[in-house]
């Protein structure tokens, strides 16, 4: 999560001098992400999209962030063949391309910062500057999500920092995956560890309990039979 995800093919840090004169066109369906079988998830859309896809947590630059599969062999076999989702639910970050956050470290500081994918540069399209430079209302709308979404990815960070230190995740070294779309191996990925629970301390129960963790958790372990979706879609 904290870097690019697989649908941006041409990533660029925005720049008010350098992209000054940018215009860009935004996507009218989802065929971008034919090929994105991975994205990354915000905190506040856990529930809602484990309902459907398989969440699991990756570890990325020491820092663990959850994540849904969309398929496999990068196949996205949520995504007709119009380019709309087939089920109701679609990860925020795919709402929002071409544009994107990543977040950067310079020493200690850590900040989001936005991207956008050149690929979808258009001379037809809207402009983010005006000719003073300024913000466009156009790309303020837009930066207003990515900053919304930002900030959901650092409560998803947080969350999944948490419940490792709580002992709430384990490690799988090697998950097979076999389905009708193909099959695949994932490393080393994270799941939920519901059986750890009644390990712990009334205070840490009342702790993931108040912050909202425990539904979240439960829905997020259970996801994982989503997979048996691929094969229905």
């Amino acid at each position: 999560m904290v870097g690019f995800f697989q649908a941006i093919k041409e990533p660029a840090f925005l720049d008010t001098q350098l992209h000054k004169e940018l215009r860009v066109k935004l996507p009218k369906d989802y065929s971008f992400c034919w090929d994105v079988d991975v994205v990354p998830v915000g905190f506040s859309e856990l529930l809602s999209v484990s309902m459907y896809y398989p969440v699991l947590f990756g570890v990325f630059e020491g820092e663990i962030f959850p994540f849904a599969m969309m398929g496999i062999n990068r196949r996205n076999v949520y995504l007709g063949p119009e380019g709309r989702f087939k089920v109701d639910v679609i990860p925020k970050v795919l709402e929002l391309y071409p544009f994107s956050v990543v977040r950067t470290k310079e020493g200690e500081t850590k900040q989001w910062t936005v991207v956008f994918d050149m690929a979808w540069e258009d001379k037809e399209g809207d402009r983010l500057f005006d000719e003073e430079g300024n913000e466009t209302p156009f790309f303020l709308e837009i930066k207003s999500k990515l900053g919304e979404l930002a900030f959901d990815f650092e409560n998803a960070l947080n969350f999944s920092k948490e419940l490792s230190q709580m002992n709430c995740l384990k490690l799988i070294q090697s998950l097979e995956i076999n389905t009708q779309k193909g099959s695949g191996v994932l490393n080393n990925i994270l799941i939920g560890d519901i059986d750890n629970l009644s390990k712990l301390s009334p205070e840490k129960l009342y702790i993931l309990n108040s912050k909202g963790y425990l539904p979240i958790l439960y829905s997020v372990y259970f996801s994982v039979r989503n997979f048996k979706l691929f094969d229905l879609l």
